[in-house]
């Protein structure tokens, strides 16, 4: 079986090495999710952005009704957005399909209910000084995003409201995985009805030659789990010219992929329900679990390739790696090569379920200066429902339902932790680093509770 691996990925290699690829991912995102970094379309990753009629995620609307009221006393809205408006139009020019979360709901809203949506377009980092800025100046502002960087700071220093005022969290058009995320001292400040989890995406072109079951026909087993993983990835993984290194990997990503580890086995890396202030989960029982395992496979096994930067980017389309991540169906869309394709959900750790995963979630918050909350939570509802809508036009024709029906489940189990606070790159850098340089796990996952520790110290006061 060895030496078959060994001239089949050779050839392969070879061979594949000088197809044209045609074309490549689209840019890294500007949204990552709990500290991961995206190698696909921003589109995927950044569900209420500029999208594109392939590309976007979100689940699938059930079918019941509009909740949306016929009329509002009043439909004046303030909103402050990640999107200019030059850049919207620009983009329109490009796709008059595209779909945006917020200005094509723009335009939706005013002709229903009339008034007028004055959209602050600034950019994705700028969003937080911003919006506290004219908090902290009594200015308007009606409506703003929740993202995984704004957060804990917009609901640690009340700059929003609780949403359960203006919104029925019961309702399950809302995502439970979204309002979690964005709660804070056991105040709900976010409501979103979107998604992206982060999957496989595979080689399937390489698993046929090899002929190692798949992903995904281990995933509708029932048997798609961190050891199964670990068989196909080890059985993808060898040494094509004899130098003793290994060439080619069963999986590769962002030096963070510990992250996702964490998500499948049930939990988030950061804990921000603890009395005792914001800590980590790097030290439970369950990052043991994975830190260990990850250890073991970058080092010990060595079947997972120590990230480079973006270098899995080119390995995959290469034939040089055969399983690596994606932001939802970007997995089929992000490459675009000579190979098939195919994507699964993440393999399900030992203290998980079924389903678990990381992803990419943003959401909608009413701050403290918003003169029309009521509004405001009809303009959030329209969005998701518009989004809805323009997705389901799309999504089914091109993957088909029971694709679409895997995805959705997905996207309303992600485990999500936002990554607004200070330290939080170190503690990556101090996790990813001891993961592949051997230090104890017990070592490094100390030291990295220590540094969120510090810099929740630092943002929040604590």
């Amino acid at each position: 079986m060895k030496k078959k691996f060994l001239a089949t990925m050779m050839a392969m290699v070879c061979t594949m090495a000088l197809a044209a690829c045609g074309g490549s991912p689209e840019g890294n995102s500007s949204t990552p999710a709990d500290g991961t970094a995206e190698s696909g379309s921003n589109e995927e990753s950044n569900a209420g952005g500029n999208t594109g009629g392939n590309a976007a995620e979100g689940n699938e609307d059930s079918g019941s009704a509009s909740a949306l009221p016929d009329s509002l006393e009043n439909p004046n809205l303030v909103i402050v957005w990640d999107t200019t408006e030059e850049a919207w139009n620009n983009t329109l020019q490009e796709d008059p399909d595209a779909f945006n979360l917020v200005w094509s709901t723009k335009a939706a809203f005013e002709e229903k209910y009339g008034g007028t949506v004055t959209v602050i377009g600034v950019g994705w980092g700028e969003q937080q000084e911003q919006v506290i800025s004219m908090v902290n100046a009594g200015e308007v502002c009606d409506l703003a995003q929740a993202h995984d960087q704004n957060f804990p700071t917009y609901g640690a220093k009340h700059v929003m409201q609780d949403i359960s005022q203006y919104i029925d969290l019961s309702d399950d058009f809302w995502y439970e995985s979204t309002t979690k995320a964005f709660t804070f001292g056991g105040v709900p400040y976010a409501v979103g009805a979107d998604a992206a989890p982060v999957v496989i995406s595979y080689n399937k072109t390489l698993f046929d030659q090899m002929g190692v079951k798949t992903p995904m026909e281990y995933f509708k087993e029932g048997n798609w789990t961190w050891d199964t993983f670990r068989e196909a990835a080890l059985a993808m993984t060898g040494d094509t010219d004899g130098d003793g290194i290994n060439d080619i990997y069963g999986f590769g990503w962002w030096d963070s992929f510990y992250v996702q580890m964490l998500n499948t086995n049930g939990i988030v890396g950061i804990d921000y329900t603890s009395d005792s202030g914001v800590s980590s989960n790097y030290t439970t029982s369950q990052a043991t679990e994975a830190f260990t395992f990850l250890q073991d496979g970058y080092i010990k096994d060595k079947f997972i390739m120590i990230p480079d930067g973006d270098k899995f980017i080119s390995d995959f389309k290469s034939g040089k790696l055969a399983m690596t991540c994606e932001y939802g169906f970007a997995a089929l869309t992000a490459y675009e090569c000579d190979y098939e394709i195919e994507w699964a959900p993440l393999p399900t750790g030992p203290s998980g379920q079924t389903y678990d995963c990381g992803g990419s979630l943003t959401g909608f918050s009413i701050p403290t200066t918003s003169v029309n909350p009521e509004g405001a939570a009809v303009f959030a509802r329209m969005a998701y429902e518009l989004l809805h809508e323009w997705q389901n036009s799309t999504r089914v024709t091109l993957y088909g339902q029971e694709q679409v029906d895997l995805m959705n489940t997905l996207s309303e189990h992600i485990n999500f932790a936002p990554i607004g606070i200070e330290k939080y790159w170190d503690a990556n850098w101090t996790i990813f680093s001891g993961l592949t340089d051997g230090t104890p796990v017990s070592t490094f996952a100390t030291n990295a509770d220590e540094q969120i520790k510090e810099g929740a110290t630092i943002t929040l006061g604590e």
